[in-house]
């Protein structure tokens, strides 16, 4: 089988801080008014995308505040999809793994600093050097997924251990605890150690802990052959919207790739890390604490440092957050944590499409803990400005979505570069707000949804080289 080759995306550059709110100055917002906002914003994602489905939830302080889903978890049978569809989680399964692990250190059956060899003796010695925090931020040196790997959507594996044949004796690129290099392998093996440690499969293992943490049915480890009942189908991006694509294996990577969840029980789970960093300062410390190499720099990737499986970063305004990304064949998806907010949200779809996601989760997390409200619009007048191009035309509204006309602009011709299977947009669709701290607009494209902070109805982003994209409104119709 064909192994993906995912395209990172250049994420847009970051917006000055603004002053934002603790969490315990956060209100309560409007659960219903939140959920339809989320509705707007999900269902206009999916009509400029051409991906099928999407679902998000949010918790606060331990309580759901928001579960909204939108477009198809079956095409064919035209089946929509609901907040208890489940969805593929990718390589956000990285951080349900790492945090089980975690669990193991903190309970003194592991010590993550240590020679794997010693919990894993009969494991290829090349490999004997690396540890698990190694395995876990990246800096084992183990590959990511290399031409070997044509196969390894096609075989069952019942346990971690016996998925370790996967690795085929594969050599290291680099000496552990040196440098960064991303690998599902890695997890691989580190899920191989934690059964070794437990003498129990994953199959069992993963249940039982999140049993332990959340009470609820997901995540879970992912079996083709016994799909759950409200599974969503895997889809890839065609000229006619979304096509329906087989299920491949996962159990080879369960801690890498394999778990699938609803969002509302992956956000819970979220919810529950939160509680236990806050309670037990021993989590808090080994899951958020940069990893540093052996050189003595903390490791790290783009815009975030890597702790024990899980992105340390800030997102648009300034916020501390943890999450992980994942994208596979049939989902992208994301799980995101603020600690000085006590919320936890959670992004899932049913294809790979291509997106800056880390944005996209940060803009809609930004609309609860700001307690944005809704600007109301029937029409308005615009000027864009992008890398000495100007145009300029009268946008209609229907509430606070309004449509602005852009084919010409750098950023709008580079904005339709992605999902190329679906037609070129020529109207985006943009959602005015207002805050505490000014106003906000949030433009649906197809890498996502760009957040544009403003002040005197005049919204700019940085765009990247030095150019910058910019909204001016003029002459405002309100309701």
């Amino acid at each position: 089988m064909k192994i993906p080759l995912f395209i990172l995306l250049a994420c847009i550059i970051n917006m000055p801080k603004s002053t934002a709110k603790n969490h315990d100055e956060v209100q309560h917002y409007n659960k219903q008014s939140y959920e339809r906002q989320l509705t707007k914003l999900l269902t206009s994602l999916n009509e400029v995308t051409g991906v099928p489905g999407f679902s998000v939830a949010v918790v606060h302080k331990g309580k759901l505040v928001a579960s909204v889903a939108t477009g198809f978890s079956d095409i064919k049978s035209k089946l929509p999809a609901k907040p208890n569809t489940t969805f593929r989680l990718a390589s956000v399964s990285k951080v349900i793994g790492a945090t089980m692990l975690a669990e193991l250190v903190i309970n003194d059956q592991l010590n993550p600093d240590v020679s794997i060899r010693q919990y894993y003796p009969e494991l290829n010695q090349k490999y004997h050097s690396i540890t698990v925090r190694q395995l876990l931020s990246h800096t084992s040196g183990m590959p990511h997924y290399q031409i070997k790997d044509y196969d390894i959507y096609d075989a069952h594996f019942d346990t971690a251990v016996e998925a370790v044949k996967t690795l085929k004796d594969r050599d290291l690129l680099s000496r552990p605890g040196t440098e960064y290099l991303y690998s599902t392998h890695g997890y691989t093996l580190a899920g191989a150690l934690y059964e070794k440690i437990t003498k129990q499969p994953l199959t069992v293992s993963v249940e039982n802990f999140i049993t332990r943490w959340s009470g609820k049915e997901t995540p879970a480890i992912e079996n083709i052959n016994d799909l759950h009942e409200r599974s969503s189908r895997l889809y890839e991006l065609s000229k006619m919207g979304g096509s329906e694509i087989a299920f491949g294996e996962k159990s080879y990577s369960v801690f890498g790739a394999g778990l699938y969840a609803s969002a509302s029980d992956l956000a819970l789970f979220g919810g529950e890390v939160l509680k236990k960093a806050k309670t037990q300062k021993s989590y808090q410390q080994l899951l958020f604490t940069p990893t540093i190499t052996q050189d003595g720099n903390p490791v790290t990737s783009r815009n975030f440092d890597v702790g024990f499986g899980w992105r340390i970063a800030k997102d648009l305004h300034g916020r501390k957050v943890y999450h992980h990304a994942g994208a596979t064949p049939g989902a992208r998806s994301m799980l995101a944590i603020y600690p000085e907010y006590d919320l936890s949200i959670t992004f899932l779809s049913n294809s790979s499409w291509i997106s800056s996601i880390d944005k996209l989760v940060f803009a809609l997390a930004g609309l609860y803990i700001d307690s944005v409200k809704p600007e109301t619009l029937t029409s308005t007048e615009y000027h864009i400005n992008n890398n000495g191009k100007s145009l300029q035309g009268t946008a209609s509204c229907q509430e606070n979505e309004c449509l602005l006309t852009d084919s010409t602009t750098d950023y709008s011709r580079w904005l339709n570069t992605f999902n190329v299977n679906k037609a070129a947009i020529k109207q985006w669709p943009v959602f005015f707000y207002s805050t505490e701290q000014g106003q906000r607009l949030l433009m649906v494209n197809k890498v996502g949804i760009t957040e544009f902070d403003g002040k005197g109805n005049h919204f700019e982003v940085n765009t990247g080289k030095d150019q910058t994209y910019s909204i001016q409104l003029i002459n405002q119709k309100l309701d």
